[in-house]
């Protein structure tokens, strides 16, 4: 595992003779990462000096959970692009040991206060805990991975015309009728994402353009952090100082993408923005249509529309004053993923997802 660890900051200080630094280690699967994943990583980041951040393999993680939506390559990918991340370790074990912290040469390991089991109903930290190397923080409520698949899961409920195209059986057939009854009599907290000014202040980053900057703007949805998203990020960030993110609203995303969108509301999808080092600064419900004084007042220097790979732009008329401007920019992108290719992936193995968000969500319910 040591030469799989890859740096994904450039923060980190060698210790000096007097003073060791304490090097934390957190781990999750961070499928379809959100911001309680990420507000987990950075109250882990607060325990230590340095943080390393281990992503569950698929196979480790198939056999306590199920599948995972995303395959380790990605999510790793994701944890890379945290701002609090200052190493990124792929396919760690479900179960971390003893073994594992003294191989990264960590001092301790960190976690949510809702403790995870393996396959064989064991606490996962057993053995850590044992040797006193765990440290824990508080959950972040109101925000939970069950919950956002479950939103993908109604997508698909909605879809009549291709469920009924489907040949279900008997055993499917109940599992959607659960669903849609536990969609309807769940309790309303566990969809209760409060976004306060102080958790804002937690993962701002309390920056302002410096004179000289050379300052880019992308705007989109960000509805589901993927891969394709972090391209284009990065990618937006190599050409300048200063990045802002234009993240639009509720209704704007609604009114292009359809009824089912977006999976994530505005305050998640900024959260999730927010915690990303490629993002300087995020404009909370930006404009759809990019104006002259938008572009003024910002003193946006380029203006970036992430595209896929030999592709052109479809969305001519937001673009349209920084083209006629001269600051319009495409990047294509090597990843064209959408929250309707994840919803997909979810359909091809939609009884295994059904009945994994049922046993998941009662035990979200119990624990909130």
């Amino acid at each position: 595992l040591k030469s799989k660890v890859t740096s994904s900051s450039s923060s980190i200080t060698t210790s000096s003779p007097s003073q060791k630094k304490i090097t934390i280690y957190v781990e999750g699967v961070f499928d379809i990462i959100h911001s309680g994943h990420f507000n987990a990583i950075r109250q882990a980041k607060k325990l230590g000096d340095i943080l390393c951040v281990g992503v569950n393999s698929d196979a480790d993680v198939a056999r306590a959970k199920g599948p995972t939506l995303m395959p380790c390559n990605e999510r790793t990918e994701l944890a890379k692009a945290c701002k609090w991340a200052d190493s990124v370790v792929p396919d760690t074990p479900y179960t971390p040991s003893v073994k594992l912290l003294d191989d990264l040469k960590v001092d301790f390991c960190a976690h949510g206060d809702d403790i995870p089991y393996n396959e064989n109903g064991e606490c996962v930290y057993d053995e850590i805990m044992k040797a006193n190397r765990m440290k824990w923080f508080k959950r972040t409520e109101g925000v939970s991975t069950t919950e956002i698949i479950g939103r993908l899961l109604m997508c698909i409920c909605d879809d009549k015309e291709k469920m009924n195209s489907t040949a279900l059986t008997k055993e499917e057939k109940e599992n959607l009728k659960q669903l849609e009854e536990f969609s309807k009599n769940r309790k309303p907290v566990m969809s209760s994402f409060l976004a306060t000014s102080w958790r804002i202040s937690e993962f701002s980053n309390a920056k302002v353009p410096k004179e000289g900057d050379k300052i880019i703007y992308i705007d989109g949805d960000f509805d589901i952090l993927h891969i394709g998203h972090i391209q284009a990020l990065k990618a937006a960030k190599s050409l300048g100082n200063f990045v802002y993110v234009g993240v639009h609203d509720d209704d704007t995303v609604r009114k292009h993408k359809g009824k089912n969108f977006p999976i994530l509301n505005l305050n998640e999808r900024v959260f999730n923005l927010l915690a990303l080092k490629y993002v300087d600064e995020v404009i909370i419900g930006a404009p759809y249509k990019i104006t002259e004084d938008m572009v003024k007042s910002l003193k946006i220097d380029v203006v970036v529309e992430g595209i896929k790979k030999g592709g052109i732009s479809i969305y001519d008329d937001a673009y349209e004053i920084p083209k006629k401007m001269g600051i319009y920019k495409s990047i294509e992108l090597e990843y064209d993923l959408s929250n309707q290719m994840l919803i997909d992936r979810i359909y091809n193995n939609r009884d295994i997802y059904i009945k994994k968000f049922l046993n998941k969500a009662k035990k979200d319910q119990e624990y909130l």
